[in-house]
């Protein structure tokens, strides 16, 4: 069963924490040796109220204990940020680090897919040896977030069409099938899960158009959204939410254009409200970590109302 809604506040907590991390890493379609942000060995609460377990890249990565958003639960995160090397650009997490291979771009990447995160965290779950009871209890109280997307449209940019279409397929059949590990694994068919989709990567600010690498792009973001919708319909397991970031994002954007208008229209779009954007085209940081590290230049001056990093 599948649940579509552009508002859950929730997930938009943290997507409006991720935007400003993300392009913080989008300069680059070279992808060297990245080592993630999150080191150590990874563990599971042994009690909670609610729990929120959190799968994705740099866009769901908040690298913070502390409660998020409209809610209080505890929170297992955990998705993948690659850390910055000053010798060169990298790339985030994406969905399976083998379609890397197909596309030509392999590096002798250290941050885990979302098979390896699911592994990870399958092992600690599974490792606490729980009663039967206890680990229904634990299944009636936790939601699990799914959010990889931007880097893997990252990597499909100048791709021929046909060949970066079937990567999306393939992708995409791996989020569900991990899905269905995960049902099978923890045993249950009652899984509760949020599913985001991915935004237009032409919109931020690392995006360069190189011939039709505009119209490109945004056709496969086009058929990434479609097929997650279609696998999320036909996913027997639970239930998903299906999160539509793309739109959470140009709302983002829109509300603030509009306010620079002076037009504000009937669904609350124009007013700029809390954080209430400065800028919504420009980083906050134009060249990442070198410029950021610089004493000649310095990231600007209020970061949290910039949109992006």
């Amino acid at each position: 069963m599948v649940r579509m809604f552009n508002r859950f506040y929730a997930l938009s907590a943290v997507a409006v924490c991720s935007i400003l991390l993300s392009a913080w890493f989008l300069t680059s379609r070279r992808f060297p040796d990245i080592l993630p942000l999150a080191t150590g060995q990874f563990q599971v609460a042994n009690t909670f109220d609610q729990r929120l377990v959190v799968f994705g890249d740099s866009w769901s990565d908040n690298a913070s204990e502390e409660s998020q958003g409209k809610f209080s639960c505890h929170e297992e995160n955990l998705a993948q940020t690659a850390n910055p090397l000053l010798r060169g650009k990298n790339v985030g997490a994406v969905v399976d680090n083998e379609e890397l291979d197909f596309l030509g771009r392999l590096s002798q990447t250290h941050l885990a897919d979302f098979k390896s995160q699911l592994e990870q965290w399958l092992a600690a779950e599974l490792g606490l040896g729980l009663s039967e009871e206890a680990v229904r209890s634990r299944q009636n109280h936790t939601i699990f977030v799914v959010s990889f997307g931007v880097w893997d449209l990252w990597s499909l940019i100048g791709k021929d069409y046909d060949a970066a279409s079937k990567s999306v397929e393939r992708r995409i059949a791996t989020i569900m099938e991990q899905l269905d590990e995960l049902s099978s694994r923890w045993g249950t068919s009652e899984l509760k899960v949020i599913l985001t989709q991915t935004v237009d990567v032409t919109f931020l600010p690392g995006f360069e158009s190189v011939g039709d690498q505009y119209k490109e792009t945004v056709r496969i973001l086009g058929l990434w959204n479609k097929q997650i919708r279609d696998a999320a319909k036909e996913w027997t397991h639970g239930t998903i939410y299906l999160f539509d970031t793309n739109a959470f994002l140009m709302d983002c954007i829109r509300d603030y254009q509009l306010f620079a208008a002076g037009i504000e229209e009937e669904n609350g779009l124009g007013m700029n409200l809390d954080p209430g954007w400065m800028n919504v085209v420009e980083p906050c940081v134009e060249s990442g970590y070198r410029v950021m590290m610089s004493k000649e230049k310095k990231q600007c001056e209020q970061p949290e109302k910039y949109l992006f990093w």
